[in-house]
């Protein structure tokens, strides 16, 4: 073989072999198979559940088990620096939502996207479909009341759910998130271990993170939020609401909320993990 043939067979492989390596990307394809999955989605008897941002770059803070003591000054902080929160709420945990109306406004009122987490706390696949029924009625009763919402997004206590659970959620439009980060401040995580989950993530910019908090806690409120904040925006950040997060509105209803009467009482509903 003469050596021009054979450079042109070695080239004439090497083209070959690179576009076996890196096979085009059809657009059109592509299209297709996002729209497939939103079908399967919709199609589906089960609610979606998220665990991370739908685009690079975002940091949803999210705190649970409010409306309580510490609440307002971590919005306050977060929206200090720029930023938004999104709060999963309960009905009666460590608080009365009715006793905390106004403070849940003042959050709903700056942007914060409030969203729902049980009225008591429960381990939702020990439920029956009744009981859990029974718990979401309660809160979409009182945040309706008290804001005029019915919530886009469900937290589930403990992070726990089922095929029941899931089935019922999507029933009532819900969408599950849960998190890819946990500060550990509902595991006895001391301060400096909090800091240290957070810490470990600043150099991974861009991925995103949904991470999970609770404003129940003192340390959460005035150590941990106070120091990790700005050091989220600092490694470049953004500061997102659950719903910027995941690029879905945040309330499947927004209507005129009610004037407070009697009738805004935790009295007579299920106590704390008492379904």
């Amino acid at each position: 073989m003469h050596f021009s043939n054979l450079v042109s067979t070695v080239l004439l492989l090497a083209a070959s072999s690179s576009v076996l390596a890196h096979p085009s990307v059809d657009p059109e394809t592509t299209t297709h198979l996002a729209e497939r999955e939103l079908e399967e989605r919709a199609s589906s008897p089960y609610a979606t559940v998220y665990t991370t941002c739908k685009s690079k770059g975002k940091f949803a803070m999210t705190f649970d088990d409010g409306p309580y003591l510490y609440g307002g000054d971590i919005a306050n902080t977060i929206k200090s620096y720029g930023g938004l929160a999104t709060f999963f709420v309960n009905g009666n945990n460590w608080d009365c939502i009715y006793d905390r109306a106004n403070d849940l406004k003042a959050r709903y009122a700056a942007g914060h996207v409030i969203g729902a987490h049980t009225w008591g706390h429960d381990h939702i696949n020990s439920l029956t479909a009744k009981e859990f029924t029974q718990q979401l009625d309660l809160l979409e009763t009182a945040l309706g009341k008290i804001l005029g919402i019915k919530p886009r997004f469900f937290r589930p206590p403990y992070g726990e759910y089922n095929k029941q659970a899931l089935k019922i959620l999507k029933s009532r439009g819900y969408t599950v998130v849960t998190w890819n980060v946990d500060s550990g401040d509902s595991d006895g995580f001391s301060v400096t271990q909090s800091k240290n989950v957070y810490s470990s993530l600043y150099g991974t910019y861009p991925t995103s993170y949904i991470a999970l908090n609770h404003e129940t806690y003192s340390s959460t409120a005035y150590d941990i939020v106070n120091s990790v904040v700005p050091q989220i925006v600092q490694a470049g950040y953004k500061l997102v609401t659950v719903s910027e997060c995941l690029g879905v509105s945040p309330y499947q209803k927004v209507f005129k909320p009610s004037k407070k009467d009697k009738t805004w009482t935790c009295k007579g509903t299920p106590a704390p993990g008492q379904a």
